[in-house]
């Protein structure tokens, strides 16, 4: 999709870098010194540096990324930018009016790493195609189940002014991308080289795959009455974990399942066809073991779910 406008007569485009608590430095740090040494040939020996840097965040209070760092903008006050670079990071308030408000005025947001979160907590990413970091994919895929996730790419765009890109040094290269459209492959090229990178993802796009190999297997199950048992199968790939489950009394084989808790408590949904199903309950820490209600067809069963085996 070429749909980047021209940069404006003066050649300067502002690029807003959003940070907030347990900001990514590779993912800030990237872009932007991608962005801050492009140079533009002048008159003369002169160079013209056609990028405007600043950070901008929930307030100017210094934020704790590994380094502190104290913002330019809050985003009540920040200048519109041309570019926003919103790396992984924990979020906070009014990021998601401001992102709003930044896509409204038809300008580029470009997603570093699992800052693809926080645009999709945004609701833009929704229909669209997206990409993040490798070791999140399923995680990413089971969350927002409205986006369509790329793998194995350096970065993707769908919206014509909204792109993502994978992990970390994939941020790298999607600025060099941004380099290119505005100012041409020669002057990308000549912007990598001052920073000796070496990297080629910015020109031919290709990614690391999704991973294949689990970190961890759990099977979990418990009897929800005489004959009827619940199992649960949990495989862990990256920072995702894929869960289903069986429930050989009713024929059901590995049925979509989703797991939500905080430690505590434990919320599982089951997906099977025509009479889905649900467990509520609590887990103390280390016990192995879940006890709750099993609820299906408007009948409640009092159950226990306990892990069985796990393998590395």
């Amino acid at each position: 999709i070429s749909t980047i406008e021209a940069p404006p007569k003066d050649g300067m485009l502002k690029v807003a870098v959003v940070i907030s608590d347990n900001a990514n430095l590779m993912d800030l740090a990237g872009p932007w010194e991608v962005f801050a040494t492009t140079m533009l040939d002048g008159d003369g020996a002169q160079h013209i540096m056609p990028f405007q840097m600043y950070t901008v965040a929930p307030e100017k209070s210094p934020i704790h990324a590994g380094l502190t760092i104290t913002p330019d903008f809050t985003f009540a006050d920040a200048p519109i930018p041309d570019i926003v670079v919103l790396g992984a990071q924990n979020g906070g308030r009014g990021m998601t009016e401001w992102l709003k408000k930044i896509h409204a005025e038809k300008k580029i947001i470009m997603s570093v790493c699992t800052g693809a979160y926080r645009l999709a907590d945004t609701g833009l990413l929704n229909g669209k195609q997206a990409t993040t970091h490798h070791w999140y994919f399923g995680d990413f895929a089971q969350r927002y189940p409205e986006v369509k996730l790329i793998r194995g790419v350096r970065y993707v765009q769908d919206d014509p002014t909204i792109f993502s890109a994978g992990g970390l040094s994939s941020g790298i290269d999607l600025a060099l991308h941004l380099v290119s459209n505005y100012f041409g492959v020669e002057q990308a090229q000549k912007t990598a080289d001052y920073l000796e990178y070496q990297g080629t993802g910015w020109k031919t796009n290709r990614g690391i795959s999704e991973l294949t190999t689990p970190v961890s297997q759990q099977t979990w199950s418990g009897e929800l009455s005489p004959g009827k048992v619940l199992i649960l199968h949990m495989i862990t790939t990256g920072a995702s974990t894929i869960v289903t489950s069986d429930i050989p009394s009713q024929n059901v084989n590995g049925v979509a399942t989703k797991l939500d808790g905080d430690g505590k408590n434990v919320h599982i949904s089951f997906e099977i066809p025509h009479h889905p199903a649900s467990f509520t309950g609590h887990s103390e820490s280390g016990a192995g073991e879940a006890i709750g209600t099993f609820d299906q067809d408007g009948k409640s069963t009092p159950s226990t779910i306990r892990l069985q085996a796990t393998a590395n």
